[in-house]
């Protein structure tokens, strides 16, 4: 089975349409369902129908894209493990994470990463928090950085790298809303038992701006407000009781690990986030 065939048919069933494939990689259509045929054959089941114009997975199709994306990640891993090879201490790392730690937490430690490993290239990948270690499981990402607590305990290895908290803000202004703003980028309380309007808002960013704006008060990571309240637009709102969430970062087991993750998780341990 060729993978490049694989990848093709998932760029056919998510796009729809052959024509739009071919114009986006410039290959021809004939070439393309011929390429498609040959997976049909290696296979042998139909993968794909037409309907109208559009093209859509069969059950057969839908099963093995699942199984492509195993796949497709691992030849991934594949070749950026044999750079490494080629290269010495040349490397990629994939960084799975969620927006608010890659907004808060990371960005100091991949800058003095970087300076200490400047041949190591590292890509962040934002994904809902939740996903994280999946991604990790899978291998679509090499190290997982998560708010959520890990389920899968042995099939992982699990380094928990420093401690934040949730804490309530409010308006430096007085306020008569009760509405308690919570973000929905990270796993936080949902409000159980609080004598309020509880309103789930996309971003831990757009939380403060509402709160800053006099909309509510808020619920988000002590690191992700510090400065706005350093800078007097925000206060700590002491209705609110904080409570200590744990940083986690995720990787595979230690036989399945890179030189350049090493390098990264060392470099992990010898600072304090």
């Amino acid at each position: 089975m060729n993978t490049k065939h694989l990848l093709l048919l998932k760029q056919v069933i998510n796009s729809g349409s052959i024509s739009g494939v071919a114009k986006e990689i410039h290959v021809s259509q004939p070439a393309i369902s011929m390429m498609l045929k040959r997976l049909e054959q290696d296979v042998g089941v139909p993968l794909y129908t037409t309907v109208g114009r559009n093209i859509t997975a069969t059950d057969a199709g839908l099963t093995l894209l699942e199984f492509a994306e195993t796949i497709l990640s691992l030849e991934e891993q594949v070749y950026r493990t044999m750079e490494e090879f080629q290269q010495g201490s040349r490397g990629r790392i994939v960084v799975g994470t969620s927006q608010v730690i890659g907004s808060y937490i990371l960005p100091k430690f991949i800058l003095s990463f970087s300076e200490n490993h400047s041949n190591i290239k590292v890509d962040i990948q934002i994904r809902p928090d939740n996903e994280i270690e999946e991604l990790v499981r899978l291998g679509t990402v090499d190290v997982g950085v998560t708010l959520t607590p890990p389920e899968d305990h042995f099939s992982l290895r699990i380094t928990k790298i420093s401690n934040d908290q949730f804490v309530g803000i409010q308006p430096v202004a007085p306020i008569s809303s009760n509405t308690i703003l919570i973000p929905s980028d990270i796993p936080i309380p949902n409000g159980e038992g609080m004598k309020a309007q509880v309103r789930s808002i996309f971003s831990t960013e757009a939380v403060k701006q509402f709160v800053i704006g006099g909309l509510g008060y808020g619920i988000v990571l002590k690191s992700a407000a510090d400065l706005e309240v350093s800078c007097g637009k925000l206060k700590y709102w002491e209705g609110y009781e904080a409570h200590t969430v744990t940083t986690s970062v995720l990787t595979r087991p230690a036989e399945r690990l890179s030189k350049s993750v090493w390098f990264f998780l060392n470099h992990l341990n010898s600072i304090n986030l």
